[in-house]
């Protein structure tokens, strides 16, 4: 049903023929006009009992199963799971498409005919109940975390009661209507107090759904004897209702029925008769307990009311899990151990599956057109999801002990493990490879260096060369390795396998030709690697593209495999030879832990094209210097030189005209043949590689020459590029993984990050101030998890949380307690514990250690004091994968107002305990003892230190996969972009609408690059003011950034952000107040106050305030805003003072002209300052002051004249004067409501007995609230 959902839904939303548009296999994009639109399928299916029929709309290309899938997932229809489609009376095969059917016609009816159960199709059935009687978020205590993939979506938007209403539509009413401000999201909202942690999951979330049975499960009395199979039967189940009445159920062939069983006698006779007989278990159910029949249709309805995509599983993407939760309720479920029989059935043992024949064989499938490239990523984005699953699992049983080493006897770092048909090994340095490199650090670094390096040939997509399923696990400090296996890898008798670089170091170098041609032709042209030489233990010559550590394998599959990746890029010689070894004196630093200091492939791309650009611009240069000179050598020697003269003098051309001539005539003349340009990379040089000598050496020293340029340009160039682009706010990252991803994509590796925050310290610059503040937090999180989990890695199971628990105790709670105690295990002393000796200023000192050696940059105290707390705690759990209890934590010390109270309450409490403790005095000793303890219980418990072992709920493993990327439906999608841009706007929203099908077919619905093809699109149709559809892809986009990045991920809020103004302009404020209200909340948590975008986020509530005519509150935003800018960029600056401009109208608005006033004097006197009288803003500005002026003179006259007649005139007739004033003056009042025009507001402002009225009004109105 999803499937078809999503398609009706695309199709509403694209109205063009571009969604089906297709695209040549050479990629270029064919024109609009010469795709044929397929047709659409209207199909009626006639079901058996009710509802009769339903409509399905499917087009031809679809498969007969998916129907059949959508059919079952229809609330309608969703009790048939065994069935076959009928067309005039033909069996449908469920592996053909619809086009393909003999006569089916786009409005032709197919039947649902009840089909014969299996052993398997029962178990679906059940599995599908199952699921349905979950719900959205059905608890899954197997998964490796508590709430995966959660959405919000539903819960904030609650019930809806505005209408959608067009621009044509939309009234202008008054401003100052007698009508109350109509209740929103921020009415009775603190908004000076900061994010509640115990807020993190709203309110309103519904988790579980209604209750409809007990219990169901597995019966006893399985397996079916072999005298009851013969009748039918296939499996025995056991439900307990919600009238408490325990079912015994016979699935059988031809469906369900309550038989006679119970649990001490077998007796599989039906219980009613032969005619009791459901062909679904959720019929029968309905029939046997009408609980089950009123709670199951409220399932349905809870379940209805979530999106389409909050129901959807996760099956593309790892999905993600909050470091916040709520204390989770276990479920009893009698079923869910017998999980994996109803999912695989009883050889689910012996089914292992063969990763890397899967992996390997979709990377074979064809890829000659579009449908067949769509189909072979979409297959290996599945096949690659369900690996990484498998690895996870099969990781966190090696950790916990649970897999057997194929090699116990070595040391326990050196185990490798086979579970699953996956390999597992541990990433540090247990052979001894990386031991002049830096041991288990630079082993460390090399796991990651050779999954990015598997990323990127799985980018390239060489034709005959293959890489690993490789997924990288860390887990409770211990980093797995999980790799797909390779055919004969372990037949140790064929010592020949490796057949391209060398597995000793050197020793033994091997080229197999036809690796060397491959990887030339493909992989060394897209990374510009040099095919250079080296020399081996013997002294013999060999030439390769890769380094040497790389390996080429040979299967017994006959596959190319390419390993050990780790060296696909050079070093960074830079920072090799500068923080390589230990400095001494005032800047003192130690060497840098490990020599894998690579150099990044996006830095290699980037410096690669400046190359190849100065080149151009020179060779470009020298070809018209070289063809001036012969012009002028060709004139000298065909005219004299009086004919020269006389040309000079005739020329009347314009110098335009010239500039004109000439350029076209260097663009027809200026040809430079590109191939001409040659610049690789060799990744050997700088390395323990022997290099030749001889001839070969100029080659060498040039090609290292090339290299330290690379790493110059990174210092000189690339970072300081990066400090720009933080000034101007084309880059600015809300937490550290975003600061991560903006370093990264400009080739910058994270050792960087002290140098970073150095430059950003000494611009001194206030805007990028808060980049200051990121890059140190980003350091410390880092430093946190290389200590935290080296911790976790001595401690058991039993003791991780008593470890998580003090080291955040010392990290964040020191000013509560400053000498925190740790919880030791029973029978343990501190000393048998590393992690139980740490005290606050002990981690300080390490963490500035950690800090110097890992990042180059010293931390002062003020850098560890000014730490922003729920941020980093957030960030460190989510680098460690702890999941937390979401309560607000106390980290501050109690004020002596606090302690009063306390105290006063404790001493209340023990004076009630003693009253007790004489009433029980009479009673008897055994009684006392018992009322003794009750009243310890009664007494308050207070927390000693910030967090408590029961605080940490879980430590899951985070993963790092290489994941593949749909090249072409983002080299599509960035043309749609760019063709926007360009001003092509109907041809770049085809093409955007042909990259969101090839997104949807390709990664899924639920995967963050789908979700920010919705967000764009949505973006797109806003501006063309076509709301239900922007409103439909933004609600698309939040969804799948919650469920695949999280609930509290940047990306995420940015796009509730957008959800909110988007239901602004369709004329739901609330609504989108809703939407801000929940983005600001995590927003907060995220990074508190002082952001350069909150202000933006700020601007648009107090608009959408203003709409609903709440103008306090919204003033109070406007205030924010402007305190926001003026802190990040100084009271002289022009976006600050446009803010005082706002804030002067909503004061206006509000009837304080006095503020007013003065925040319009503040932008005027910066207007004037920094753009002239004569500009627009200007003069606005100016107009506004000369009315607030003459307006607030007006009223100071008024004033003194109604005070002096009060005093003549009694005080009952001085209130009714005021009273008849009020009135006149109420009824003057007729401005419109909306965006107020100008004109409007200066004749508001002009009349001072409508100013008098306001200000009563808006008084009485603050007293209402």
């Amino acid at each position: 049903m999803a499937d078809k959902v999503q398609q009706q839904e695309h199709q509403a939303v694209s109205e063009t023929p571009a969604a089906s548009q297709e695209v040549q296999a050479n990629d270029q994009v064919v024109a609009p006009e010469d795709v044929a639109v397929e047709e659409t399928y209207q199909l009626t299916v006639k079901v058996p009992g009710q509802p009769g029929e339903i409509k399905i709309i499917a087009s031809p290309r679809e498969a007969i199963q998916d129907i059949k899938q959508s059919i079952m997932e229809s609330p309608e229809t969703c009790a048939h799971s065994c069935f076959y489609l009928a067309f005039q009376g033909k069996r449908l095969n469920d592996f053909g498409e619809l086009g393909e059917v003999e006569g089916i016609t786009t409005e032709s009816v197919l039947e649902l005919v009840e089909d014969k159960y299996t052993e398997r199709d029962v178990r679906l059935h059940i599995n599908r109940l199952r699921d349905l009687l979950g719900g959205p978020y059905k608890p899954n205590p197997s998964a490796v975390g508590i709430d995966p993939a959660l959405s919000f979506l539903t819960a904030v938007t609650g019930e809806i009661d505005e209408e959608i209403i067009t621009e044509g539509e939309k009234k202008m009413e008054d401003l100052f209507s007698d009508e109350p401000v109509p209740e929103h999201a921020f009415t009775h909202a603190d908004l000076k107090a900061r994010a509640q942690l115990s807020d993190f999951v709203p309110s309103t979330f519904q988790r579980y759904a209604p209750q409809c049975i007990k219990s169901l499960a597995l019966s006893g009395w399985n397996p079916v004897p072999h005298s009851q199979r013969l009748k039918g039967d296939l499996m025995y189940i056991i439900v307990t209702t919600l009238e408490n009445e325990i079912l015994h159920i016979t699935a059988s062939v031809n469906g369900f029925f309550v038989n006679k069983s119970s649990s001490t006698k077998f007796d599989p006779a039906p219980r009613a008769g032969p005619k009791s007989i459901c062909h679904s278990l959720i019929t029968l159910l309905q029939k046997v307990s009408p609980s089950f029949a009123t709670n199951f249709t409220k399932v349905q309805d809870f379940i209805t009311r979530h999106h389409m995509l909050e129901v959807l599983p996760v099956n593309t993407y790892y999905p993600s899990y909050p470091w916040a939760v709520q204390p989770p309720q276990p479920t009893y479920d009698p079923a869910r151990p017998a999980e994996a029989l109803l999912n695989f059935g009883t050889d689910a043992v012996e089914s292992l599956r063969d990763w890397n024949d899967e992996l390997q064989s979709h990377r074979e499938l064809p890829k000659s057109n579009l449908q067949e490239r769509v189909l072979r990523e979409r297959l290996i984005n599945k096949v690659q999801s369900e690996f990484t699953d498998a690895a996870v699992s099969g990781a966190m049983a090696v950790v916990n002990g649970s897999v057997v080493p194929l090699n116990p006897m070595e040391p326990e770092e050196s185990h490798m493990y086979v579970y699953n048909n996956i390999f597992f090994s541990k990433g540090n340095d247990g052979r001894g490879t990386f031991e002049a490199l830096g041991a288990d650090e630079a082993a460390h670094v090399a796991t990651g260096k050779d999954l990015e390096g598997v990323k990127i040939l799985n980018s390239i997509d060489p034709e005959g060369l293959y890489t690993l399923g490789s997924v990288i696990v860390d887990y409770k400090g211990v980093r797995i390795v999980a790799q797909s296996i390779v055919p004969g890898i372990f037949r140790r008798q064929d010592d020949n396998s490796i057949v391209y670089g060398s597995v000793d170091n050197g020793s033994q170098i091997s080229a197999d030709e036809k690796f060397h041609e491959i990887i030339g032709n493909e992989v060394a042209k897209s990374l510009h690697l040099a095919e250079h030489t080296l020399v081996d233990a013997e002294d013999k010559k060999t030439r390769l593209y890769t380094s040497l550590e790389t390996k080429g394998l040979l299967g017994a599959d006959g596959r190319r495999y390419l390993l050990d990746l780790y060296r696909l890029n050079p070093v960074d010689i830079v920072f090799q030879e500068n923080e390589g070894v230990a400095t001494e004196g005032e800047n003192a630093k130690p060497a840098y832990p490990h020599k894998m200091t690579l150099l990044r492939p996006e830095l290699m791309s980037l410096f690669w094209e400046r190359k190849f650009r100065d080149w151009v611009k020179q060779k470009s240069e020298a070809l018209k210097k070289e063809r001036a000179e012969q012009k002028q050598l060709q004139g000298d020697a065909e005219k004299p030189a009086e004919e020269k003269k006389e040309q000079d003098q005739v020329v009347e051309k314009t110098e335009e005209a010239k500039e004109g001539e000439q350029a076209a005539e260097e663009e027809e003349e200026i040809k430079i043949d590109v191939s001409e340009f040659q610049l690789s990379f060799n990744p050997d040089v700088f390395t323990g590689a022997k290099q030749p000598e001889g001839k070969e050496l100029d080659e060498i020293k040039n090609q290292e020459t090339v290299i330290r340029d690379a790493s110059k340009f990174l210092n000189d160039e690339i970072l300081p590029s990066l400090v720009l682009d933080f000034a101007s706010y084309s880059i600015s990252p809300l937490d550290g993984d975003a600061l991560t991803k903006a370093m990264h994509r400009r080739g910058i590796n994270m050792r960087y990050l002290g140098k970073l925050a150095e430059l950003v310290s000494v611009s001194q610059d206030k805007r990028i101030d808060h980049i200051h503040h990121l890059a140190i937090q980003e350091m410390i999180v880092r430093a946190c998890k290389r200590m935290l989990r080296n911790y976790l890695l001595e401690c058991a199971l039993d003791e991780t949380s008593l470890c998580v628990s003090h080291f955040f105790n010392c990290l964040m709670g020191g000013d509560f307690n400053p000498k925190p105690a740790p919880v030791l295990p029973e029978g343990k002393i501190k000393n048998d514990f590393k992690w139980a000796g740490l005290t606050p200023a002990s981690l300080k000192h390490l963490l500035k250690e950690q800090v110097l050696l890992r990042f180059r940059y010293k931390l002062t105290d003020d850098d560890l004091a000014n730490l922003k707390i729920l941020p980093t705690l957030r960030e460190v759990c989510l680098r460690v994968g702890i999941q937390m209890e979401a309560r607000n934590y106390r980290f501050h010390a109690y004020t002596e107002e606090e302690k009063a109270a306390i105290a006063a309450e404790d001493a209340a409490a023990r004076s009630q305990a003693d009253r007790q403790k004489q009433l029980q005095n009479k009673s008897s000793r055994k009684t006392h003892k018992k009322s003794q303890k009750e009243d310890q219980r009664a007494t308050v418990i207070r927390r000693k230190t910030t967090f408590i072992p029961e605080d940490v709920f879980n430590v899951m493993p985070t993963v790092k996969q290489a994941s593949t990327r749909s090249l072409f439906a983002e080299e599509t999608f960035e043309a749609g972009k760019m063709s926007l841009a360009q001003g092509h706007r109907q041809l770049g929203l085809e093409l955007l609408l042909e990259s969101l099908t090839l997104h949807e077919q390709t990664y899924g619905f639920l995967h963050p690059e789908t979700s920010k093809c919705y967000a764009t699109l949505a973006m797109i149709y806003h501006h063309d003011e076509d709301r239900e559809a922007a409103l439909d892809l933004q609600r698309k986009a939040v969804i799948a950034a919650e469920r695949t990045c999280g609930v509290d991920h940047p990306e995420t809020i940015h796009h509730y952000l957008n959800l909110g103004l988007f239901e602004h302009a369709a004329g739901r404020t609330k609504l989108g107040l809703r939407y801000l209200r929940h983005a600001l909340f995590y927003w907060d948590l995220l990074f508190g106050p002082g952001h350069p975008d909150s202000a933006t986020a700020d601007n648009n509530a107090g608009v959408m305030l203003q709409s609903l005519r709440d103008y306090t509150v919204s003033t109070v935003f406007f205030e924010r805003a402007c305190a926001t800018q003026e802190s990040i960029l100084g009271k002289e600056h022009v976006i600050t003072a446009t803010g005082y401009h706002v804030l002067a109208k909503a004061y206006t608005l509000q009837g304080d002209f006095t503020k007013a006033l003065n925040a319009e004097r503040t932008a005027y006197n910066v207007f004037e300052k920094k753009l002239g009288v004569e500009d627009p803003r200007t003069k606005e500005s100016d107009m506004w002051l000369k009315e607030l002026t003459s307006n607030a003179l007006l009223t100071a006259q008024r004033a003194r004249e109604h005070e002096a007649k009060a005093k003549d005139l009694p005080a009952a007739a001085a209130a009714a004067a005021a009273a008849a004033t009020a009135r006149a003056t109420k009824k003057k009042i007729e401005i419109p409501k909306g965006e107020l025009p100008l004109e409007e507001v200066l004749k508001y402002i002009n009349g001072d007995a409508q100013a008098s009225a306001r200000k009563g009004k808006k008084k009485a109105q603050k007293n209402r609230q």
